[in-house]
Order: C-alpha cells, then sequence, then structure tokens
C-alpha cells in the first residue's frame, strides 16, 4: 500500500509537471547553469574512497535533485509555480517509490540538489526569488516528513504517516491547477481556502484512519496552517509595523503548537499547509516569511533528531550565542556579497568552519539562528532578496552534512585551527574569483 501511494503521488505530480511544459506564458531560455552545482556535487561523490562514497547515494541523490530544479525554476521562471511545484516533488517521490523506504540520504541529497538550482536561477532573476523560495519550501517539507518518520523509536509511528503528506502535497497541487486552469481569481482567497478544507475533509480523515488510527495530530498541524495561513492573509492586508508583528507572534504559536505534534513531524505538516495555502490563494508575498521561518524549524528538529550528540546544550555555552548571530546574519551576508560564487562559498564556509570548531552543537544553533534571523525580517521588514533561500539552504545542508563534519571537532585544537584556515583561504579564492566574474560581466 505505501509504495503504491507513492506511485500514485508520483504521477500526479509529473501530471501537474506537464502542464507546464505546455505553451509557456513568457517564453524564457532553459537556465541549464542552474543544474552545474549538481553535476559538481556528483563528480566529487563518485570516488570510491570519499567519504560519501557508499553506494554514492547521495551524489545520485543530489544530481537528480539538480536536474528538476532546473526544470521547476525554468517553470517558475514562466510564471508556473503550481507546476514548478509539481516537477520539484517528482524526484523525492521516484527515489521514495523506488527504494521502498526511505533513504535519508539520497533524500536529503536531492532537496540539497533542488535547493542549489533555485538559488542560481533566483541570483540571476531576483523577481522569480518568492515563487522559487514556495517551491524550495513545500520541497523542504516533504523531505523533513519523511525523514522525521524515520528518526524515532521502533513502533511509534506506522509507515501510512509517511506516505501521507507526499498524498496530500500531490492532490493539493491538482486541485490548484484545475483552478488556475478555470481562472478563478475575483474570489481566489475563498475558491483556494474552500477547496483546501474540501481535501482535507475528504482526503485526511479516511486516509489517517486507515494507516494510523488517530487522525488527530494530523488535522491538528493541518488546522493550524489553515487558521494561519487565512489570519496571516489578513493581516498583510494593511502592511503596518504592528500587523507584521502579530504575524510572527502567530507563526510562533502555531511552531509551538506543532513541535510537539509527532515530534516535529507536524512542524513539516505545518509547513506543506501554508505551502499549498500560498499556492491556493497566490498569496505568495504575504507567507512567504512564514513558510521560510517554518521550513527552518523542521530542518531545526531533523538535525536535533537524527544526531544524537545535538541534544542538551546548554544555553551558557558560548557556540549557542556565536551559532544563533551566524544563523540571523549569514543569509544576508552571503546576498550582500555581490557575486553568485562568493555567496555560495560563504554559506558552505561558515557552517563549516562553526561546526569544525566547536562541534555538532554549533551546527543545531546555526540553524536556530538562521529561524530567528527569518522571523526577524519578517517582523522588521519586507524584501525580496535572496536571504530566505540562502537560510534553506544552510539549514538543509546541516541536515546533511553535520555528521560528516562532526568528527573534524574531535582534533585537536591546533588540528581544527589548520582546517579552519584552509576553509578560509578556500574560501578567499572563491571570492575573489566570484568578484572578478561579475566585474567582468557588468
Amino acid at each position: 500500500m505505501e509504495r503504491g501511494l507513492l506511485v500514485v503521488a508520483l504521477v500526479l505530480s509529473l501530471v501537474v509537471g506537464g502542464v507546464g511544459l505546455m505553451p509557456p506564458r513568457k517564453p524564457v531560455a532553459f537556465p541549464w547553469q542552474s543544474a552545474l552545482p549538481a553535476l559538481l556535487a556528483f563528480a566529487v561523490s563518485l570516488p570510491s574512497a570519499g567519504i560519501f562514497a557508499p553506494g554514492q547515494a547521495l551524489g545520485f541523490g543530489v544530481l537528480l535533485g539538480g536536474v528538476f530544479g532546473a526544470l521547476a525554476g525554468w517553470l517558475v521562471l514562466q510564471e508556473r509555480p503550481t507546476a514548478a511545484a509539481g516537477l520539484a516533488l517528482a524526484p523525492l517521490l521516484l527515489l521514495l517509490s523506488l527504494h521502498g523506504m526511505f533513504p535519508r540520504e539520497n533524500l536529503l541529497g536531492a532537496t540539497l540538489g533542488l535547493l542549489a538550482a533555485l538559488c542560481v536561477i533566483g541570483w540571476r532573476s531576483p523577481e522569480a526569488t518568492p515563487a522559487l523560495t514556495l517551491v524550495g519550501a513545500l520541497t523542504v517539507g516533504v523531505a523533513t516528513a519523511s525523514c522525521l518518520g524515520t528518526f524515532r523509536p521502533a513502533g511509534t509511528i506506522k509507515t501510512g504517516w509517511l506516505s501521507f503528506p507526499m498524498v496530500l502535497t500531490a492532490g493539493i497541487l491538482v486541485l490548484t491547477t484545475v483552478l488556475r486552469q478555470g481562472k478563478a481569481s475575483a474570489s481566489r482567497l475563498m475558491i483556494g481556502a474552500g477547496g483546501y478544507a474540501l481535501l482535507l475533509a475528504l482526503a485526511v480523515r479516511p486516509l489517517a484512519l486507515a494507516t494510523v488510527g488517530a487522525p488527530a495530530p494530523l488535522l491538528g498541524s493541518l488546522g493550524i496552517a489553515l487558521v494561519l495561513g487565512l489570519m496571516l492573509v489578513w493581516l498583510a492586508q494593511a502592511d503596518t509595523a504592528l500587523r507584521r508583528v502579530l504575524g510572527v507572534l502567530l507563526t510562533l504559536a502555531a511552531l509551538s503548537g506543532a513541535n510537539h505534534l509527532g515530534q516535529g513531524y507536524g512542524i513539516a505538516l505545518l509547513l506543506i499547509g501554508l505551502a499549498a495555502l500560498a499556492l491556493l490563494t497566490e498569496t505568495v508575498d504575504t507567507l512567504l516569511p512564514a513558510l521560510a521561518a517554518v521550513a527552518l524549524a523542521a530542518l531545526w528538529r531533523l538535525v536535533a533528531l537524527r544526531f544524537d550528540d545535538a541534544r542538551g546544550f546548554g544555553l551558557h555555552e558560548q557556540y549557542l550565542l556565536l551559532g544563533l548571530l551566524l544563523g540571523g546574519l549569514l543569509p544576508t551576508l552571503a546576498a550582500a556579497l555581490g557575486s553568485l560564487l562568493g555567496a555560495g562559498a560563504t554559506l558552505l564556509a561558515v557552517p563549516a568552519a562553526l561546526t569544525v570548531l566547536y562541534g555538532p552543537r554549533a551546527g543545531l544553533t546555526l540553524v536556530l539562528g538562521l529561524l530567528a534571523g527569518q522571523l526577524w525580517s519578517a517582523a522588521a521588514e519586507r524584501t525580496r532578496s535572496l536571504a530566505s533561500l540562502f537560510a534553506l539552504g544552510v539549514g538543509t545542508l546541516l541536515a546533511q552534512l553535520l555528521g560528516h563534519l562532526a568528527p573534524l571537532a574531535d582534533k585537536t585544537r591546533l588540528a581544527r585551527l589548520e582546517l579552519v584556515v584552509g576553509i578560509g583561504l578556500a574560501w578567499l579564492v572563491a571570492a575573489g574569483i566570484g568578484y572578478l566574474i561579475e566585474r567582468k560581466q557588468k
């Protein structure tokens, strides 16, 4: 049953993506350069003696995610975000249905490859950043929901939980595609909210009863998403400082509630629900800060549950403050560097150096800093920079690579300093090359 549901969701997502390949609304060139980071990561993973060698699972996942990320970004540039979401969902569903299980290396690798492609496209086309971030957040939600279902004691979660987010998301994409093809624009908000509620009533309870036995956690998380989304849409109608702060407080309250449902699994469902509401109501700008914040909260739970060494950290330790500050500043700092290569080097170098110096707990606090920075940005101002998309990329990077970086923190202080100096020199070279490339193009 599990694999059958995943295959159904895969077919639906491909159908939705195929709609976007019809005559484009806005003809644009295919952004083939956006797949280059995935190709490079795949090449790095090929050596048989490398740290990613066993089965090359990470490399193949990144490659698949990068290819579909380029396709999804192409559809976003054609102003077809729903179709882009369908294609972005396809590599995750394909990996899950092929394995009949939940391969974390493949799944997180595909998410990372896709986010890298979306970042490259967003750098070249800033006007597409909101839709790109929406697609990226939805992908993070589906992947995180699958992974969170595996990091818990045996017997506490049934496999049906793991297929549910995919089936629900694919169904929402189909519903949104139908609404958009019907060009229902006058009352988009009411149609979207009504369609979303109808989908919940028809799909959630029967599937939950069949696979879980108790639908309360599912309905609770998705109900929170619906109420939160509608409240955020209402608050954004008058864009004042007070309403932005109220929106942040609502998001924090929703995170607090969903965080206890399914030991973080509810956070992923909350993210999927918000992304679905953004697609249905076409209120991407309104829901964008909340989407990025909830996505980072889901990644934080994933990092905390995946690596036992990251649990039980004390608030008095220096890496907590350092991680929080760097997490809040890192995306904006990377976006301000002025070159894509320099931004990518910064997003890789800072988390790596921080983890090497202070261990896996510093990586966890960095994700918390990303979350805090996104919420602060949502309360203070509304921008269209790449900071939100960069934050998602760093959070996913830590969820995937923290286990490989953590052992380096056990080396001697001198060895760690040498590693950090090497990382700094590599960053300096990459940032310098990026600056020269951007200067030459201008």
